[in-house]
C-alpha cells in the first residue's frame, strides 16, 4: 500500500470516528432534553396542585442554638425554564421548581464574634431572607459590641435541574427543602421520568421518598 492510500484509510477511519461521535452526542441530547421537557410539564403541573395544598415542612429550620423554625408553610409555587443554543439546536439550558418557605414572623438575631457573623450571613444569603443588620458600638468608647440583624423569616426554597446534553445526565440541585442545606445529585437522563419526579413530589409534600437513590455524586452542604 503506498503512502497516499495509507493517508487514505487514516481519514476515512477518522470521518467514520467523528461520524459515531457526532451521532452519540446527538442522541444524548434528544434523550437529556426528552427529560428536562417531562421536568418542566410535570413542575408545571405540580406547582398547582401545591399553590393549593401548601404542604408544611416537617424539618426543623436552624439559624443557630437558638433561632430555628419549624412547621414552615410551602408556598408561592412557580415553574420555570430557560432555553439555550447548542450546534445550532434550541435545546433546555436550565428548569426550575421555586417556592417560599414562609413562618411569616419577624425576629432578631444578634452576633459577637467575627466567625459567627460570617456564618449568619453566608446563611442569610443563601436562604434569600431579607434583612437589616446594624453594628452595636460601646456608646462610651466606640468599641464593638455587636452586629444585629432584623429579618422576616421566610426562606426561597428551589429544585434546579441542570442538563448535560452531551454526557447524556441531569443534574438536581436541592435548596432549602429539608433545613438550610442545598443537596445535588445526578442521574441518567433516561431515568428522569414521572417515576423519579413523583419521589421528588413526595419529598416536597413531606413524605417518606426515594428520590435520591441510585442518584449519582450525591453531595450535601449545609448553609
Amino acid at each position: 500500500m503506498g503512502y497516499l492510500e495509507e493517508l487514505k484509510r487514516q481519514a476515512d477511519a477518522a470521518l467514520a470516528q467523528q461520524t459515531q461521535d457526532i451521532g452519540a452526542l446527538q442522541r444524548n441530547a434528544l434523550l437529556t432534553d426528552s427529560a428536562c421537557q417531562s421536568a418542566a410539564r410535570y413542575f408545571g403541573t405540580l406547582a398547582r396542585q401545591l399553590n393549593v395544598l401548601q404542604p408544611v415542612s416537617k424539618a426543623v429550620w436552624r439559624f443557630d442554638n437558638r433561632t430555628s423554625f419549624s412547621q414552615l408553610r410551602f408556598t408561592d409555587f412557580r415553574a420555570d425554564s430557560r432555553l439555550k443554543k447548542l450546534r445550532d439546536a434550541e435545546v433546555f439550558d436550565h428548569v426550575v421548581l421555586s417556592f417560599a418557605a414562609k413562618t411569616g414572623t419577624r425576629v432578631t438575631i444578634a452576633k459577637d464574634f467575627p466567625p459567627e457573623i460570617e456564618k449568619l450571613e453566608a446563611r442569610l444569603c443563601q436562604c434569600g431572607a431579607h434583612y437589616d443588620s446594624e453594628v452595636i458600638r460601646d456608646p462610651e468608647n466606640g468599641r464593638f459590641v455587636e452586629k444585629r440583624f432584623e429579618l422576616l423569616a421566610d426562606f426561597q426554597s428551589s429544585v434546579r435541574l441542570l442538563p448535560d446534553h452531551d454526557a447524556g445526565r441531569v443534574t438536581f440541585h436541592i435548596a432549602n427543602l429539608d433545613g438550610f442545606e442545598t443537596v445535588s445529585v445526578v442521574f441518567p437522563a433516561f431515568e428522569v421520568g414521572t417515576a423519579r419526579l413523583d419521589e421528588l413530589a413526595r419529598w416536597i409534600n413531606g413524605e417518606p421518598h426515594a428520590f435520591l437513590r441510585d442518584g449519582q455524586h450525591l453531595r450535601r452542604v449545609v448553609a
